[in-house]
């Protein structure tokens, strides 16, 4: 028996429509059983490189929402937090439920099987380069590196436009950088290829930059007057003091070197259902969209701080790269700037 067409899309639009529903229900159920088993629990311990203050943020946000589960925080550089993670392994302390750190540094702890795979539904909003196939981790927000410059020392038409500009003679002792640029230099060579990126980074020595230890710092000192340029800015930041009339301006030399810190379940973490419950918040439009109230450039699909320039050119550097190449890069950049 032949069936007409239009009955036959009727059909089979019902079936998807019906199994949607069924999923969804179950995807509801699933998240009440994962409230009271983390209600059950109470405390949530989790280790951050994000800023203390938006770290602090998110936190609350999350402590709002979930009254009846304490949130211990640890915040510290990519570093302290790796390292601190690592030293309570190797002791057989298990006190972290869910880590954030740099892409590299969640690299290492997945070999070394301090992750466990998280398959959270909030990820399918992420593009696919956001997220591990496997669940082992989502990126959370994204660190977009731009070029800073204080308004009152520096004019917008004499500004560099790429990155060789900045090998000009008239920015000689004038610019900037941190004292570890291990994900911006990496970025340069993967996205100019080596030799180009070393040619131009021996250059860029020759410049007499000034070199700081600490991101923030440095674009307090750009403020300050103590230089004119910082080459290696985070987007974000120079952005909030835009806001708050401070003297700062930022220019975007693509291809933009930008950092992803990703959200990872830890294993053997004392409160499981708390961590998922978190990692499940973080990742929602409403994690995400305080992540984006705080001015900083949040990863799921749709969702923007305002003022966000949509039209910059992303480079993410490849953090398997960037892990085999760690210890050659850090010694190049040290070697250049450090030990002069």
């Amino acid at each position: 028996m032949k069936f007409p067409r239009a009955y036959l899309v009727i059909n089979a639009l019902f079936c998807t429509l019906f199994c949607s529903a069924i999923a969804s229900a179950a995807e509801v159920e699933d998240h009440k059983k994962l409230i009271e088993m983390a209600q059950k629990e109470g405390i949530l311990v989790f280790y951050t490189s994000m800023d203390a203050g938006d770290a602090r943020s998110l936190t609350e946000a999350f402590q709002k929402k979930y009254p009846f589960i304490k949130t211990d925080l640890f915040r510290g550089g990519r570093e302290a937090v790796f390292s601190r993670f690592a030293l309570e392994r190797k002791a057989r302390r298990f006190v972290t439920d869910v880590v954030s750190v740099g892409e590299f540094h969640v690299l290492e702890m997945k070999k070394q099987g301090l992750l466990i795979p998280y398959a959270s539904p909030e990820a399918q909003a992420f593009p696919q380069d956001f997220r591990d196939p496997q669940g082992y981790w989502t990126c959370v927000y994204l660190t977009v590196a731009v070029l800073a410059y204080n308004t009152n020392k520096v004019k917008s038409d004499e500004l560099p436009r790429k990155y060789e500009d900045l090998l000009n003679p008239k920015w000689k002792k004038r610019m900037a950088l941190d004292a570890n640029e291990e994900r911006w230099v990496p970025g340069l060579i993967q996205s100019m290829g080596r030799d180009k990126a070393v040619s131009f980074l021996k250059a860029l020595a020759q410049q007499d930059v000034y070199i700081r230890r600490g991101r923030s710092l440095l674009t307090q000192l750009l403020l300050a007057g103590e230089f004119d340029v910082q080459i290696v800015a985070y987007w974000h930041e120079v952005n909030r003091l835009m806001k708050q009339k401070a003297p700062i301006g930022w220019v975007g030399i693509e291809p933009a070197v930008t950092g992803a810190p990703q959200l990872s379940l830890v294993d053997k973490a004392p409160h499981p259902n708390a961590a998922r419950l978190f990692i499940d918040f973080v990742l929602s439009a409403e994690g995400q969209g305080t992540i984006a109230k705080l001015g900083r450039v949040a990863a799921r699909q749709g969702i923007k701080p305002e003022g966000y320039p949509e039209n910059l050119k992303l480079f993410l550097p490849n953090p398997e790269l960037v892990a085999a190449q760690l210890e050659e890069n850090r010694e190049l950049y040290e070697s250049l700037f450090l030990k002069k």
